[in-house]
C-alpha cells in the first residue's frame, strides 16, 4: 500500500542479511558477476513483446451476439465449465500471524506506565495508525515498551481472508465481483435478482461471452446472467505483454495481479493500488524489476498531511520501484479498488504465496493502466 520512508530504507539491509535464501544467493551471483564484467549491476529491463489479440470469451460462445443471446454450442460450454478451473491459495498469515494490531479512534492517546498507571506521554493515533499490541491485560494493552494504552478507543484490524488462485487451465477468462450485485437477463437490461441470480463480493465467475452497449462491455457469467464490466476484476488467458521466464503483471484498470511464466498465467489476485488519477499516490506504469525484500517491518509516510499513516509490522516486502512494493495488509479489506499510496496491496496469503513461491531478485514486474485488448 504505502510507500517506503527513510525507516524501511535503513532497515532493509538488516532485513536482507537475515534472509538467507534463493534470492541472498541470486544477489551474490549477480554481484560475482558484475565484477567480472559479465553483466551490468542494473541492466535496464527488456521492453515487453506486443501482446496478441486478447480472448473475450470462449470459443464455443463466440456466436453470441446483442442480438443472438443463446446458441447450443454456448449452452454447452456453460454446462461443461460452471466455475473456473482454479484451485484456492490457503489462508495463511505467515509472519505476522498470531498478532494483533489496533488503531485508535481519537488523534492523541495518553500512555501510561502499566494498566491503570500513571500517564507517562502520548501517542500520536488515528485512522492510519495501526500498531502491534505487545501484550494485553484485561482492557489494557502494550503497545510500546513500557507503554500501556486503554482499549477504550481501540478498533482491532481484521487481516482479510480473501485469498487468490492457482490457475489449472484457462480456456476462456474469468473474474471476481467487486460488488454485491444482481445480474440481468439480457445485456443492457435491468438488473433481476429473482429470475436472473446474483454475486456476492469477491464471488468467482467465468466469462462465456462479451457484447457491447453503448461505451459498456456485458458479460455472460451464466445462462440468462449478464453483468456489466463495472461490477468485476478480469483475468484474461491472453497476458499483456510477453516476457520470458517468471513475471509478474499489476493492472491498475482491473485491480489484479498474475504471475506468469511466459505466456502462462499461473496465480492470480486481486490487488489495492495507488490512486492512477493523483500523481503522488499512483503506481508508476512500466517494466521494473524487484530489487528489494523485507520479510516484516514498519511503514510510513505523508508526515503533516491528512494522508498520514504510520504502519507497524508490515509483511512481505517486495521492492519493484524505489517507492513501490508488493506487500501484504491486514488493515483492509478494500481489495478490487485504488486504496494504497502507490503500493501494490495485497492479501496477507497471497503476498506470502508470491514470497515464497514465485519473486525472487530482479524479477520484472509489469504496471499497465490499459484495458486489455
Amino acid at each position: 500500500m504505502m510507500a517506503a520512508n527513510e525507516t524501511v530504507l535503513r532497515h532493509v539491509g538488516v532485513g536482507i542479511v537475515g534472509m538467507l535464501n534463493v534470492r541472498i544467493l541470486t544477489g551474490i551471483a549477480v554481484l560475482f558477476a558484475t565484477l567480472a564484467g559479465l553483466a551490468p549491476a542494473h541492466a535496464a529491463p527488456a521492453e515487453p513483446s506486443p501482446p496478441v489479440t486478447v480472448a473475450q470469451g470462449h470459443p464455443g460462445c463466440a456466436g453470441i451476439t446483442i442480438n443472438t443471446l443463446q446458441t447450443p454450442e454456448c449452452d454447452a460450454v456453460m454446462a461443461a465449465h460452471p466455475y473456473p478451473d482454479v484451485s484456492r491459495i490457503p489462508y495463511d498469515l505467515g509472519v505476522i500471524a498470531g498478532k494483533n494490531f489496533i488503531y485508535f479512534k481519537a488523534d492523541e492517546v495518553p500512555l501510561y506506565d502499566g494498566p491503570d498507571g500513571e500517564v507517562i506521554g502520548t501517542f500520536t493515533a488515528g485512522r492510519s495508525s495501526y500498531v502491534n499490541v505487545l501484550r494485553m491485560s484485561g482492557s489494557w494493552a502494550e503497545i510500546r515498551p513500557g507503554r500501556w494504552a486503554s482499549l477504550k478507543n481501540a478498533v482491532f484490524a481484521q487481516p482479510s481472508t480473501l485469498t487468490g488462485v492457482l490457475i489449472n487451465s484457462m480456456e476462456m477468462p474469468f473474474a471476481w465481483a467487486i460488488y454485491d450485485h444482481c445480474t440481468s437477463l439480457t445485456p443492457g437490461g435491468p438488473r433481476n435478482c429473482r429470475q436472473s441470480g446474483s454475486f456476492r463480493r469477491y464471488d468467482l465467475m467465468n466469462i462465456y461471452a462479451t457484447v457491447q452497449v453503448g461505451e459498456w462491455d456485458w458479460h455472460l457469467v451464466g445462462p440468462g446472467q449478464w453483468t456489466v464490466q463495472t461490477n468485476l476484476s478480469i483475468v484474461h488467458p491472453t497476458p499483456p505483454a510477453v516476457f520470458n521466464w517468471r513475471w509478474i503483471g499489476v493492472s491498475t484498470y482491473e485491480q489484479n495481479l498474475v504471475a506468469y511464466e511466459g505466456t502462462r498465467p499461473v496465480m492470480a489476485t486481486l490487488v489495492s493500488t495507488g490512486d492512477m488519477e493523483e500523481d503522488w499516490k499512483r503506481t508508476d506504469p512500466g517494466v521494473w524489476k524487484v530489487e528489494l525484500f523485507w520479510e516484516v517491518g514498519p511503514m510510513s509516510g505523508a508526515a503533516g498531511s491528512d494522508d498520514f499513516y504510520a504502519l507497524d509490522q508490515v509483511p512481505y516486502h517486495m521492492y519493484f520501484n524505489w517507492r513501490e512494493a508488493l506487500h501484504g495488509v491486514y488493515w483492509h479489506d478494500n481489495f478490487g479498488y485504488y486504496w494504497s499510496h502507490g503500493c501494490v496491496n495485497l492479501t496477507v496469503s497471497d503476498a506470502k504465496w508470491l514470497w515464497d513461491n514465485w519473486v525472487t531478485q530482479d524479477m520484472r514486474v509489469y504496471v499497465y493502466d490499459e484495458k486489455p485488448g
